[in-house]
């Protein structure tokens, strides 16, 4: 339904007046004085003896029937003293109740005077209770009526109000000594108190009246608004995952909450709230950031260090708009991340077209960054979607979001009793299957959630809610396709060893065919642990070792040239490479990782001895009997023993003059002078006196062609002067390289 962010905005739209049937609040009162006849004052919060006292002058309060006045106790059982036998004092009350009234009256939508006039005082006991009814009007003007739950300990007693089918259940009972609880509705609501469970309720009770004759306001009815919405959020089968309607006023994250909405932005949050129940949605409350930041320039107008210089915007790098800090009408905060904001989601479209006139705060240029700006808009947002997309809302978020608020899913599901096919498992489920389908494509959003842990956490959740069905959806699309890293090994092989053998060999053969030609180690890797499960089996996994085989960096079948937004991502051949595919392979069929050796052996530019067969070897030696002995392992030992044995047998002997190799590869005058000066066996130290480039140029050949010499500069006159000096940098490198041959041998033959 590609209208319905638009057409929703239009039901709003006509929600002008604020407002709801009932408002309850807090308020932390000022010390006052309250006095009651026949009893005198009475101590806050209240103490038992005295609530027995004011029972004692207290009548059985009665209810009215139509014209009558009548006491039944199954029908209303409590105690009430008459506003004429109420004192209240104190230099702040009228301030504390006068707030209160304007709490009330802005809860309730009302705008213009209302004032607020006891009625009674009344004290509920264990039992007590008020069966549902409405209030008659006890005075000229009244329209509500206003209820102010004093400090006093007890248990139940919740305040019932209920209006055209809407019902609001208020628990006004509170632990703070010097906290009142209030709540106003108006007066043809239907209202019930339950039952005391224990302790004494005191309660003052005011009608809130409009004075001076001006009309009586009524319950805002937003009836038709509400149907509306219904109907229109009941056929929501198509279009966006979400909605998101931007509200008026503004709110900070301390503030933002369904009880703390204001003004016309609490009614649409009622109207919405209930469409949603009605139509099965479900409906959050958060905050929106919107931002942007990017490239701006000085234009003049003043100077680079006044507060007056002018600047323009030229160019946007980074924007975006996200929902945070969300909260459920009951008050909860759930715990889901920071969703992004699609402009087909906004209700209504051009919610946000104003931002680009938000003044930007500029930034001077500094060091090698030149200036910048940012823009930056909050405000809250009501957030819709419907039960049934709850899990793609989720997923829309991206996996930063979605696979930890799959995780919080499944612990609920496990204290839960981990029933298959519960309600809990069901939400869980459906997130995992939605978070599956709307897995990451680019190469970079697949790294990050390999090495953050997410696509492990996505095959473990896959697992525990045993659907191994759906991870092989998941391996033979995306994983096969490229949606993998060696982070995700482990976790793959769990799952493959829970589906059946001959089906986990087909899938471990598509991951490395789709995956081996960028990422040969992780696909050895991934082999060589599948070789490890308990149902391994070498047939089943033969064909896929001949495609890692295949996919070897050399190797026949390898294409001549990977196009570029391939190559870049490949990786380098490396020493876990060859140890990992000589023993998988070795395990598999000992003449595939012959002929892998045989490979590495002779491509030495891509498999350079001492940089990856030497490290490969070492890697081979330290594994169990099985892998060090075999063939494949064994072959590259010996080849490896070989070169290291020639290397050693090599004369070591410190240079006996001052001759060293001159093998520069520059031809200028000044670089044949240093050659000259390397191979004289009388010469220790030379000196070129000489423009800073020509030294520089001379030192650059040095460097590069890796020359015996030590070089200074002697800053002594002008032009200054490049010192050489030779030194046996050559000879102690073959030291080292001794020291390590031999300790490297030990580890390979253990001799």
């Amino acid at each position: 339904m590609s209208d319905l962010p638009r057409t929703l905005a239009t039901i709003l739209s006509g929600v002008q007046r604020p407002g709801d049937f009932q408002v309850s609040g807090t308020l932390d009162m000022h010390p006052f004085l309250l006095e009651a006849a026949g009893v005198g004052p009475v101590a806050l919060p209240l103490l038992p003896a005295q609530a027995e006292q004011l029972v004692a002058v207290a009548e059985q309060a009665p209810y009215g029937r139509g014209g009558e006045t009548l006491v039944d106790t199954d029908v209303r059982r409590t105690w009430q003293l008459d506003a004429a036998q109420v004192t209240i004092n104190g230099r702040r009350w009228r301030e504390d109740l006068a707030l209160i009234v304007r709490r009330a009256a802005a809860g309730l939508g009302v705008a213009g005077r209302v004032e607020a006039e006891l009625y009674k005082l009344l004290i509920y006991d264990a039992g007590s209770f008020f069966v549902p009814h409405r209030d008659t009007e006890k005075a000229p003007g009244m329209f509500a009526t206003l209820v102010v739950v004093l400090p006093s300990p007890y248990t139940g007693g919740e305040l019932v109000v209920r209006h055209k089918g809407r019902e609001a259940r208020l628990d006004l009972r509170r632990d703070e000594p010097s906290e009142v609880a209030w709540a106003a509705f108006y007066a043809d609501c239907r209202h019930e108190v339950l039952p005391i469970g224990s302790g004494y309720r005191l309660a003052l009770v005011y009608n809130l009246i409009r004075p001076d004759g001006e009309p009586v306001p009524r319950p805002p009815d937003h009836d038709s608004a509400r149907d509306a919405a219904t109907a229109l959020l009941s056929t929501w089968d198509g279009g966006p995952n979400k909605l998101v309607v931007p509200l008026e006023h503004a709110y900070t994250e301390a503030e933002v909450g369904f009880g703390t909405l204001k003004g016309t932005d609490a009614a649409v949050a009622g109207v919405l709230l209930a469409a949603a129940e009605a139509a099965g949605c479900d409906l959050h409350l958060g905050l929106v950031t919107v931002f942007e930041s990017g490239i701006a320039e000085h234009s003049g107008g003043g100077y680079w260090d006044d507060d007056d210089g002018d600047f323009e915007v030229i160019e946007a790098v980074d924007e975006g708009r996200y929902i945070h800090d969300w909260r459920l009408p009951d008050g909860s905060a759930p715990d889901i991340g920071d969703l992004h904001v699609e402009d087909h989601e906004l209700s209504p479209p051009d919610a946000f077209a104003g931002f680009d006139d938000i003044e930007p705060d500029f930034e001077e240029a500094t060091g090698n960054a030149g200036a910048s700006y940012e823009r930056f808009y909050q405000c809250a947002a009501l957030v819709l979607w419907p039960r049934g997309r709850r899990a793609l809302a989720l997923a829309d978020g991206g996996l930063a979001v979605s696979v930890p608020y799959l995780d919080t899913l499944l612990e609920r599901w496990q204290q839960a009793g981990a029933a298959r096919g519960d309600a809990a498992w069901q939400e869980a489920h459906a997130l995992a299957l939605a978070i599956r389908d709307a897995w990451p494509e680019e190469d970079w959003s697949v790294r990050q959630a390999s090495e953050s842990g997410r696509t492990a956490a996505l095959f473990s959740a896959l697992s525990r809610l045993g659907d191994p069905a759906a991870a092989d959806v998941f391996i033979a699309g995306s994983v096969a396709a490229g949606a993998y890293a060696a982070a995700d090994n482990e976790a793959l092989a769990e799952v493959l060893a829970a589906l059946p053998a001959t089906r986990a060999g087909e899938l471990l053969t598509a991951v490395v065919l789709g995956n081996a030609d960028l990422k040969p180690a992780a696909c050895a890797d991934l082999l060589l642990r599948c070789t490890s499960l308990p149902a391994a089996d070498s047939q089943l996994l033969r064909p896929t070792a001949q495609a890692l085989l295949n996919a070897l960096p050399g190797a026949p079948g390898e294409p001549a040239a990977l196009p570029p937004a391939r190559a870049w991502r490949r990786e380098q051949p490396s020493p876990a490479l060859v140890a990992d595919t000589l023993a998988a392979l070795d395990r598999i069929d000992p003449a595939l990782a012959e002929q892998a050796l045989t490979l590495f052996l002779s491509h030495r530019q891509r498999y350079p001895l001492d940089g990856l067969l030497v490290p490969a070897a070492l890697r081979l030696a330290e594994a169990d009997p099985a892998t060090r002995d075999s063939k494949g392992a064994a072959g590259l030992r010996d080849v490896v023993l070989a070169h290291l044995d020639s290397r050693i047998a090599a004369p070591l002997e410190p240079p006996a003059d001052w001759q060293r190799p001159a093998e520069l590869d520059c031809g200028c005058a000044h670089c044949l002078s240093l050659s000259a000066f390397l191979a004289s066996p009388a010469e220790r130290a030379w000196h070129l006196k000489a423009a800073q480039d020509a030294r520089s140029h001379v030192e650059h050949s040095i460097q590069r062609s890796r020359c015996d010499l030590d070089c200074t500069t002697d800053k002594r006159g002008r032009p200054y002067t490049l010192v050489c000096t030779k030194n046996q940098a050559s000879y102690q490198r073959r030291v080292q390289q001794r020291e390590k041959d031999l300790a490297d041998r030990t580890r390979l033959w253990g001799d």
